[in-house]
C-alpha cells in the first residue's frame, strides 16, 4: 500500500480506512558569473534516499511528545484503496496516492505509517520529483485544490471493505513552497502538510502528541534531513 486517509494509510484495510506547516525553502547552489557581478544563483536537484529522510518510532516521539511508537507500515510505491467525495479532495486525505503522484514522473519513494495504535499516527511519505520546476508545479497545483476543499466535509471510503469515514477540512494555508491543512473529524484533529524542499515533496499527515501542530513539527525534520544531504 502506498496512500493514506486519516492518520490510516487508507486505514491498512478494513483496520485503517479513513489518515504540513514549515515555511519551505528551495535547495540553492551558487555559481560563478562568467563577468564580474555577485553570483547567480540556481536551484539545484537534489538526489536523496527517501527511506534515509523518514523519521523511525523513537524520533517521531521526540518530535511528537509521544511514547511507544515504531514503524507500523511502509512502502515505495503510490497506491490509490479510496474512493473519495468529492473525488477533487483526494490528495488533502490521502498521501501518496497514484492520482496524485503518477502524474509527476517520480523517481523514488518511501512512506512509512509510524505510531501506537489507531490513533497518534504518523503517515510520511518523500518523493524525489525528476526538477525543481515539477515540485513546484506540483505544490501549486495542490495547494489550488487543498484551497477549494476548504470547508467541506470529505468522505473516504475503503475500496475493499466498503468502510467509510468523514472529516471535515477545517482551514487551509497556503505558503512559498508548502501548504497546510487542519482536519477535523474522528477522536482528535489531524494536521497535513504538504512540502517541496528542491526538487523533494515531503508529505506527512499527523494526528494526536502533545505539540500543537504535530505534522508541522515532522516536516520540519524531514526537510532539515534533505537539506543536510546536499
Amino acid at each position: 500500500m502506498g496512500g493514506c486517509s486519516r492518520c490510516g494509510h487508507g486505514r491498512l484495510a478494513a483496520v485503517w480506512i479513513a489518515v504540513l506547516v514549515v515555511t519551505g525553502f528551495g535547495m540553492t547552489g551558487c555559481t560563478r558569473a562568467a563577468s564580474p557581478g555577485p553570483p547567480v544563483m540556481q536551484a539545484a536537484t537534489l538526489s536523496v534516499d527517501p527511506a534515509a529522510v523518514l523519521l523511525d518510532g523513537r524520533e517521531v516521539d521526540a518530535a511528537m511528545g509521544t511514547t511507544g511508537a515504531k514503524v507500523l507500515d511502509q512502502g515505495d510505491a503510490p497506491d490509490d484503496t479510496v474512493d473519495t467525495d468529492p473525488p477533487e479532495c483526494h490528495g488533502l486525505d490521502y498521501i501518496a496516492g497514484v492520482i496524485e503522484y503518477v502524474p509527476t514522473g517520480f523517481t523514488a519513494m518511501e512512506w512509512w505509517i509510524v505510531g501506537v495504535d489507531n490513533s497518534s499516527n504518523v503517515v510520511q511519505m518523500v518523493a524525489q520529483l525528476p526538477s525543481v520546476a515539477k515540485a513546484d508545479d506540483f505544490i501549486d497545483a495542490q495547494a489550488k485544490t487543498w484551497k477549494a476543499c476548504e470547508g467541506k466535509v470529505i468522505t473516504n471510503t475503503d475500496k475493499v471493505s466498503k468502510q467509510a469515514t468523514s472529516d471535515r477540512i477545517a482551514e487551509v494555508r497556503t505558503e512559498p513552497h508548502s501548504v497546510v491543512a487542519l482536519q477535523e473529524g474522528g477522536r482528535q484533529p489531524c494536521q497535513h502538510v504538504l512540502q517541496a524542499v528542491s526538487n523533494i515533496i515531503l508529505d506527512v499527515d499527523a494526528c494526536g502528541g502533545t505539540v500543537s501542530d504535530p505534522a508541522e513539527a515532522i516536516a520540519s525534520r524531514l526537510a532539515e534531513r534533505v537539506r543536510e544531504s546536499a
